[in-house]
């Protein structure tokens, strides 16, 4: 029964932390962007290296390319999706850079453009149509199996919902860049910290993060739940292996039949309190279950403060 409860108690902590580690890129951009005040890139470089800042400046490039409208961009990713029920599945997504800079007058910290992905926060441009529509537009594909798939959904289901999404950043532009500052560099960090970039205001940012952040708030309450559970259950099946292990080794070891007193029930002479192994053991899981409830008890409040304290300043 321990066994089985040992099992069970580290199934739900990997299947807690594969959760956090799996989901929720927008929600930690928004709690890294809510929680760091703006700074510039001189007052970065103070700083110093390995610590996550939020550097505010212009956008700079040595050699920038144009879009469409003649605008000198650095950065441009371009998205296919195709609608499935009530979500949406990306086919393709194209990307296009340059190395560049978060600037002021007089001093500059390179971005590492490679690592952007969900973290990145701009004005976006985009088409809506049928896949039948999508093919008619004449649109150059980057991979040729994409060009196939969306050939083989507008002739079976035509009516199928398509949307292009277009991001960009610009020279033009000034931006806010959260990362981790690494060798000169503004960088993800590890233990899931995204780098986000975003050329909105710093308000208008957090509030389209923290409304995604909101819509994921019930699969984090859950996994927070099953991490405490599986805490709890494993520090439980922990100790009965414990005092079942230790109960097996009395008995190899006392095998007489007409022993009377036992270290585990006790001994009148000392009021009935265990003194054996396994009595001891029994004592500390005692103690020990208490500490456990109140362990798991401290991470719902903590992260409960942690989650209205972000919501507070993604409010403001």
């Amino acid at each position: 029964m321990s066994a089985l409860l040992l099992a069970l108690g580290v199934g739900l902590i990997t299947l807690s932390v594969w959760a956090s580690r799996r989901g929720g890129t927008r929600a930690r951009s928004a709690r890294l962007m809510a929680g760091l005040a703006p700074v510039t890139p001189e007052e970065a470089l103070l700083v110093g290296e390995d610590r996550y800042l939020a550097v505010q400046g212009s956008i700079d490039a040595a050699e920038a390319f144009d879009d469409e409208n003649h605008r000198p961009l650095v950065y441009r990713r371009e998205r296919v999706l195709v609608r499935e029920g009530d979500t949406w599945r990306e086919l393709e997504r194209a990307v296009r850079n340059v190395p560049f800079l978060v600037a002021s007058s007089s001093a500059s910290i390179e971005v590492d453009a490679a690592l952007l992905g969900d973290g990145l926060v701009v004005i976006e441009r985009q088409w809506e149509g049928s896949v039948a529509e999508l093919v008619a537009s004449g649109r150059t594909f980057k991979e040729a199996a994409t060009s196939a798939l969306v050939a083989e959904l507008a002739a079976s289901a035509p009516a199928l919902t398509a949307r292009v999404v277009l991001e960009q950043i610009s020279t033009l532009d000034r931006g806010t860049v959260v990362g981790l500052l690494r060798n000169g560099k503004l960088t993800a960090g590890g233990a899931g910290q995204p780098l986000v970039l975003t050329t909105l205001d710093r308000r208008d940012a957090l509030r389209i993060l923290g409304s995604e952040a909101r819509g994921s708030l019930a699969v984090s309450l859950l996994t927070l739940a099953a991490l405490v559970a599986g805490v709890l259950t494993t520090g439980v099946a922990l100790v009965g292996l414990l005092g079942e292990i230790s109960a097996s080794v009395n008995a190899t070891a006392s095998p007489a039949p007409d022993q009377v007193v036992s270290p585990e029930s006790g001994d009148a002479r000392n009021g009935g309190v265990a003194t054996g192994p396994g009595g001891l053991i029994g004592l500390v899981g005692a103690l020990l279950l208490p500490l456990l409830i109140g362990a798991g008890i401290a991470l719902v409040a903590g992260a409960g403060a942690r989650w209205r304290s972000a919501r507070t300043r993604i409010s403001e």
